[in-house]
């Protein structure tokens, strides 16, 4: 794991207004956050009064009990880990814990992948991972969030924060295999087909039509290739 950095938060003596500040030591919140996390929002979870821990995660971002652990993104950061295959891999860590909680960040406006694709990745992050997903506009909202679930899971539940074992990684075939899944009529049989024609996903994403319907056929190939090709269009 790295070497562990812990910034925790310094506790008024004077009585504060809403009374967030006035637990005492054995009450504080406790929160692990990945080193290289935004600095804002670990100064924003500090601000709020709990105990930040920085360490090296190897599952999700921000972890506030034994059971519950928050992988926080950007649209841009999602859209991104569609397309390199992170996002499935990731998903597959955070099924060790109990409640698995993606954090989509900021607008919501979506780029470099078509509509149907980036919804598809979500359905199997819920359907398939059992993984909630929950929306913040900005990174105020995001310490807040992780902040209410962290004092929900130790103050109200009386749960322990602590690191689980880290499971066997999936492999990199596994991995890419389900970010093709994702897509709208590509099942477990036309992803392999997929991958053992053109060995890897940038060479699926830039393949031409004609190519891709030798693979899925008339029908699938081109549906597939137009949901690759399309543009984004604002509603």
């Amino acid at each position: 794991m790295g070497n562990m950095q812990s910034r925790v938060a310094e506790f008024s003596k004077s009585k504060d207004k809403d009374g967030d500040r006035q637990r005492s030591k054995d009450q504080q919140i406790e929160i692990f956050a990945d080193i290289g996390e935004n600095p804002f929002i670990v100064d924003a979870l500090i601000e709020m009064g709990a105990a930040v821990t920085e360490r090296a995660m190897e599952v999700g971002d921000f972890l506030v009990s034994d059971r519950l652990v928050i992988e926080r993104k950007t649209v841009s950061d999602f859209e991104s880990s569609v397309i390199d295959g992170r996002l499935f891999d990731q998903a597959m860590r955070m099924e060790q814990y109990d409640i698995p909680v993606l954090v989509l960040e900021g607008e919501r406006r979506i780029g470099r992948i078509h509509k149907n694709a980036f919804v598809g990745a979500l359905v199997a992050l819920v359907v398939d991972f059992g993984i909630q997903v929950l929306y913040t506009d900005n990174e105020e909202e995001t310490a807040k969030l992780i902040f209410a679930l962290a004092k929900r899971e130790q103050i109200a539940e009386r749960r322990p924060i602590r690191l689980l074992d880290k499971r066997k990684a999936h492999t990199l075939e596994h991995q890419q295999l389900r970010v093709l899944e994702s897509f709208p009529d590509i099942g477990p049989v036309m992803s392999k087909k997929l991958l053992e024609q053109f060995r890897t996903l940038n060479a699926v994403f830039r393949a031409d039509q004609k190519e891709l319907e030798k693979v899925l056929g008339k029908a699938k190939g081109s549906k597939f290739y137009s949901l690759l090709s399309a543009g984004h269009q604002k509603e």
